[in-house]
């Protein structure tokens, strides 16, 4: 009797044969498997499932009938629902005599896309280990083990997830980094998964989000404000009225009023900003932007404290760092720049 492997990962139930062996069912229970294969073919999934039931309480069961009804029980058990059970039987089946060797990464495959639909989060990843360690190349089934730890709340274990699968990650492998990250409270895992992100899948929110991790560390320097304004109007997350007319401001006291004009020009053109903005602050922001005479003063100077920082020791030199900040904000905004200009990782 020549057995099936059917392999049901998502919706899909694939049915491989396998290769011929010598072994054969016993005879006590060869009619008995007989209808329950008949039964699958029609996919009378419940039928099929009783029928093998029945077959297994024969006794003096071989090693091989113990196979055939494990197999065929998982195909039963997933056409029905009954996601666990079938996982189980395909392991169960794994272990066999008679797996031809070529089946295992499959047989691996369809136990941990079954574990995950059974929500059984802690064999998903063993499985999905298992299936790495065979060999298995599968994006789709590495980051099972990646939702099932984090659904686990095994937080560290996504990064470490994530890391392996490397370039293969998937967008939703990133967006599981980064909230892993933010629940172990790892700010620069945060950032360093944020950036994976935007490289693959870029979004405003996504951006904004990468922005705001940098500027609101404790003592950011506020002379790098003007150029996380910057990054965000390149990014398109300059949405805030108030926000740009603060950049204009600062680039018009620096010397860059054309850079001002084109802020400014930006949030009038989007509705942003309207005439009676601010008591009309906005329209004479504009005013002056537009006015090309040298600014009568320059940029304040620095505080003491932004000097610390700026003058190369990072948060590290600034009394009251902690630990898992990030060191270097300046930095951080260059990495986030280079990729919102596309410039290869």
């Amino acid at each position: 009797m020549k057995t099936l492997h059917p392999l049901l990962l998502g919706a899909a139930l694939l049915l491989l044969p396998c290769s011929a062996g010598a072994d054969t069912v016993s005879p006590a229970v060869a009619s008995q498997l007989l209808k329950a294969e008949t039964a699958l073919k029609s996919q009378s999934y419940a039928a099929a499932l009783a029928d093998v039931n029945r077959a297994a309480t024969t006794a003096g069961l071989s090693a091989y009938d113990h196979q055939v009804i494990a197999e065929l029980r998982a195909a039963a058990a997933g056409g029905v629902g009954q996601y666990g059970l079938a996982a189980q039987s395909y392991a169960e089946a794994l272990n066999g005599p008679d797996v031809p060797a070529d089946m295992r990464v499959a047989l691996l495959q369809s136990i941990s896309g079954l574990y995950a639909r059974a929500g059984d989060n802690a064999q998903t990843s063993a499985y999905v280990a298992k299936y790495i360690a065979a060999g298995g190349t599968d994006a789709t089934i590495r980051a099972l083990a990646t939702q099932a730890d984090y659904n686990e709340g095994n937080y560290a274990a996504v990064g470490k997830d994530v890391k392996r699968d490397g370039a293969t990650a998937s967008p939703a492998e990133l967006e599981l980094a980064v909230l892993a990250a933010q629940k172990l409270g790892d700010q620069q895992g945060s950032f360093e998964a944020l950036q994976a992100v935007l490289r693959v899948a870029p979004s405003a929110g996504y951006w904004s989000e990468a922005i705001a991790l940098v500027q609101n560390q404790p003592g950011f320097p506020d002379t790098l404000t003007i150029d996380a304004y910057r990054l965000r109007q390149k990014t398109g997350t300059l949405t805030v009225a108030g926000d740009i007319e603060d950049y204009a401001e600062r680039a018009i006291l620096d010397g860059k009023p054309s850079e001002a004009k084109t802020a400014l020009d930006a949030g009038f053109a989007n509705g942003v900003l309207n005439e009676q903005t601010d008591n009309g602050h906005a329209e004479r922001l504009r005013t002056l932007a537009n006015d090309t005479r040298p600014p009568a003063a320059p940029l304040r100077a620095a505080t003491p404290l932004e000097a610390a920082i700026t003058s190369g020791g990072g948060f590290a030199a600034v009394p009251g760092y902690a630990q898992g900040q990030l060191a270097d904000p300046e930095a951080a905004l260059a990495r986030l720049f280079a990729i919102a200009d596309g410039a290869t990782p």
